[in-house]
């Protein structure tokens, strides 16, 4: 016999179903895929009738005066004043377009639309992560491509140049430290949770909604295993004010108010509850819209002026609580439907898609509440961080104003769901007659959805 040694090595046949199984693949896709709609939309861009232009002219405006040493300030036109009205990450991010390559506009916008690009598609690995620790091999490969070609998830990137995508690539990585941490004892791994939530909340102060829950959740579970949480936990609140606290202490002596992140609360909800609104805000209120509206914030300052909206917004609720009411359900029916943004999105309308994205948006929403239920049926403990997401994170929405980019940071874990319901609609039609023992329970529980 031929020594196997002589023998000629032979290469390993391409394979497609190899491919699709690397987490590394779909994020190649997905970068490839949002690119081609980049430049797409870019090719057909209508300046004179704001068709398939990127919105998101705060962000731009501070990226710009951050590069031109004016500090973080310059929200609107005609606005010159030190500002607090956004988070400060992805302003920050933004200007290096201006500061390193001295990108003007339009570049300055395709940067912040490639940075947004590289976190939506970077957003499979935690979707990846996290599905298979939970619900197994499958759903997490099922979900990392879906992600990859969600007609939302490519969209969002590409017609706003705010921080959504950051914000569904910061919480997705939250999420992998939460489930990681109930194992571990590591001070740096909890230093590294609180920096992160810092990081999260200097991004997207709605976020921290989800904080003390996902807490709780690990300190019980923690507990069950008589592990010290104490002073792991106290690490990582310590951390995390600490990286609060310079925007914070900046806020109060620049602006003269006590903002921890962000000072537009008080005009958001005034924009969702006044006498204007039909259905679920007043966008022509908005300062940089009205100019008298505009005036006032000039006259009173960010802080008494957001205090006085604020007021009125609570005036306006004592009032007339059944508006409020139908306001509020409004915006639960817009955040899950997208009703509004497929009558309003200059990206849909021109393509004539407004129905077919109402009834996408519906459909992918019922579809993630369906395996919402199915991961609380079958393994609902380790499920729960992912249903705070779902129940807890669009609250502040229903009560000021709603959008499906102000969802967009929780559709990574609703892919997660929508994932799990179609696999577990699928078992249900069609279940194994003979099923092979498994000798290892752990990795029973890591790779079935179904109990």
């Amino acid at each position: 016999m031929e020594d196997a040694a002589l023998m000629p090595l032979r290469r390993p046949r391409f394979s497609f179903a190899l491919l699709f199984r690397s987490p590394s693949a779909a994020v190649t896709a997905a970068f490839l895929l949002r690119f081609f709609f980049l430049w797409l939309s870019h090719q057909h861009e209508d300046l004179v009738h704001n068709h398939f232009v990127s919105w998101g002219l705060e962000a731009l405006m501070i990226a710009k005066s951050l590069a031109l040493g004016h500090g973080f300030a310059e929200p609107f036109p005609h606005y010159v004043f030190t500002t607090a009205w956004l988070a400060p990450v992805y302003p920050w991010l933004v200007s290096f377009g201006e500061l390193l390559f001295h990108l003007r506009d339009p570049a300055l916008t395709i940067f912040a639309q490639v940075l947004n690009i590289i976190f939506s598609s970077l957003t499979c690995y935690p979707i990846y992560s996290l599905a298979k620790r939970i619900y197994g091999t499958s759903i997490g490969l099922g979900a990392t491509w879906l992600w990859a070609f969600l007609p939302t998830a490519i969209l969002m990137p590409i017609e706003w140049t705010w921080d959504q995508s950051l914000s569904a690539l910061l919480l997705g990585l939250l999420l992998c430290f939460t489930y990681h941490l109930p194992d571990s004892s590591s001070p740096a791994h909890w230093t590294a949770y609180g920096i992160l939530w810092g990081v999260a909340a200097l991004t997207n102060p709605a976020l921290c909604l989800l904080l003390p829950f996902l807490v709780a959740w690990m300190w019980s579970r923690r507990a069950q295993r008589a592990l010290p949480s104490r002073r792991l936990l106290t690490r990582t609140a310590l951390y995390f004010v600490l990286l609060l606290l310079p925007w914070t202490l900046r806020n109060y002596f620049e602006l003269g108010g006590l903002f921890f992140v962000k000072s537009d609360f008080g005009v958001a909800f005034w924009l969702g509850n006044n006498p204007q609104v039909k259905d679920t805000y007043t966008p022509q209120l908005h300062p940089m819209r009205n100019y008298r509206e505009f005036t006032l914030l000039v006259l009173n300052s960010e802080p008494v002026y957001n205090r006085l909206k604020q007021r009125e917004a609570l005036a306006f609720i004592r009032a007339n609580p059944k508006s409020f009411l139908k306001f509020f359900y409004h915006r639960v029916v817009d955040t899950w439907t997208g009703k509004y943004d497929s009558l309003l999105d200059t990206y849909i309308q021109p393509l004539g898609a407004g129905r077919i994205y109402f009834w996408y948006n519906t459909i992918f929403s019922v579809l993630a509440f369906a395996g919402l239920l199915a991961g609380l049926w079958t393994r609902a403990r380790e499920s729960l961080p992912l249903a705070f997401c779902l129940l807890l994170f669009p609250i502040p929405y229903y009560i000021a104003s709603s959008s499906l980019r102000y969802r967009h940071p929780i559709d990574p874990v609703m892919t997660i769901f929508v994932v799990l319901a179609l696999a577990t609609f699928a078992a249900l039609f069609h279940r194994p007659k003979v099923s092979l023992p498994v000798s290892d329970p752990e990795a029973e529980n890591h790779e079935s959805p179904l109990p």
